[in-house]
């Protein structure tokens, strides 16, 4: 039986079980929709009945109190707009660090320290939706070719990194779009066991230059460099950086990933864009006095995200079908959290990382940051001296556009 003719005999029904007057009747009516149909009697009791509204709202009540709600949404504010299952794990270290700084109402806060992850989004869900940055991705007729090209995944051995010391690199430009002329570049090195990143601008990607920010990068890990995979860039395959781990990291052993395989380069790839693009965004940075600034803001962004915000890693990726099944870690926690927890790294790094947990404040971090961010954004929207390379594209348009243009003397043409 096709769909239509089940949809056109369920319709039949319908209306004879809704004209029989007695028990008995209907039960002969049932009878011979469970015959047909192979239903159950109670489902086709249900299936044929008169659809009933619902009454009352099901399910447990909302609660909660505008307090409660108001503490949650600064404390979303504060953590830079984490997912639930992240903030529900940082809460209570952002409620202490808070407190150092302003009265909270007790009662909101255990009302706070009581939600689970599924009440924090139906908590916030007005407030996501009334945000005019949030807005839905149109989809794309790229999307039916892509499912149709199986996906090339290739990832680190099954037998590491189990350990600190295993780091991707990888370089950003901020260019506007536009790849000519001088402008700013930031590298990123990330550490895959416990998601430790470090950033630094620099002026173009000149191989000094690149080198001198990742020695400064290495420096700042709390643990030793075991292995380097970079992709096939010439700001990172060079020969100051092959003479730089020669002399000062003779133990760490490099690799390159293959060309055009972003997902060899993975876990950097996705710093790239939730560090880095969240910071500057994908504008166009043409001014070198600006790349001093940008370290600064590198640097407390750096001590926010390594020390205070979780993180939840992939445990496992399995294909089924269509579809990939991921799985992720259950307790999302810190880079600092998974340094301290690791049995390979030494207790004076340990140590280190501790005094760093201490000296630094959360909210004290996050309002230096914002403000160092907006005195960036002042010096940006400020024409810099000799940024003409920020208007060559348009230049070009220009003058491309009055080449195909007719000339005013010109007659026209016949």
């Amino acid at each position: 039986m096709s769909k239509e003719e089940k949809s056109h005999y369920l319709s039949i029904m319908r209306r004879r079980y809704a004209h029989m007057r007695t028990k008995k009747a209907r039960g002969r009516v049932l009878d011979d929709f469970c015959a047909l149909t192979g239903l159950s009697r109670k489902h086709s009791i249900k299936t044929l009945s008169p659809q009933k509204l619902q009454s009352k709202r099901r399910g447990c009540p909302s609660g909660g109190t505008p307090e409660g709600t108001g503490l949650l949404i600064h404390l979303w504010e504060l953590s830079d707009m984490l997912c639930s299952k992240l903030l529900v794990v940082v809460i209570p270290e952002l409620l202490r660090s808070m407190r150092h700084h302003q009265p909270v109402c007790d009662r909101a806060a255990a009302e706070v320290l009581k939600m689970s992850a599924a009440t924090i989004d139906r908590r916030l869900r007005p407030i996501k939706a009334a945000d005019p940055r949030r807005s839905k991705r149109r989809r794309s007729s790229l999307d039916e070719h892509r499912r149709a090209i199986p996906l090339k995944i290739d990832v680190w051995p099954q037998e590491g990194p189990d350990r600190p010391g295993y780091l991707e690199v990888d370089t950003v430009a901020h260019c506007g779009g536009s790849m000519a002329g001088s402008f700013a570049w930031t590298l990123t090195i990330t550490d895959i066991d416990t998601q430790w990143t470090e950033t630094r601008s620099v002026w173009n990607r000149g191989g000094a230059a690149v080198c001198q920010a990742l020695a400064y990068s290495a420096a700042a890990m709390p643990f030793p460099l075991l292995f380097l995979n970079s992709d096939n860039g010439g700001e990172v395959l060079n020969a100051h950086i092959a003479r730089y781990c020669a002399q000062h990291l003779p133990q760490v052993r490099r690799s390159r990933s293959r060309g055009y395989c972003k997902n060899d380069n993975a876990h950097v790839e996705q710093k790239n864009g939730a560090r880095v693009r969240a910071l500057y965004g994908h504008g166009r940075i043409a001014d070198p006095s600006l790349i001093d600034p940008m370290n600064e803001i590198n640097a407390l962004d750096g001590l926010i995200k390594n020390l205070h915000i979780p993180t939840m890693r992939l445990v496992s990726k399995e294909r089924v079908g269509a579809k990939w099944i991921k799985r992720f870690e259950k307790i999302p926690k810190t880079p600092a959290q998974r340094v301290l927890e690791s049995k390979f790294v030494s207790e004076e790094d340990k140590n280190k990382v501790r005094r760093m947990l201490e000296e630094n404040d959360l909210i004290e971090i996050r309002t230096t940051l914002q403000m160092k961010i907006n005195q960036l954004a002042r010096k940006l929207t400020a024409a810099p001296a000799g940024a003409g390379s920020e208007r060559a594209p348009e230049a070009k348009r220009i003058k491309r556009r009055k080449k195909s243009e007719p000339s005013p003397e010109s007659p026209p043409a016949a």
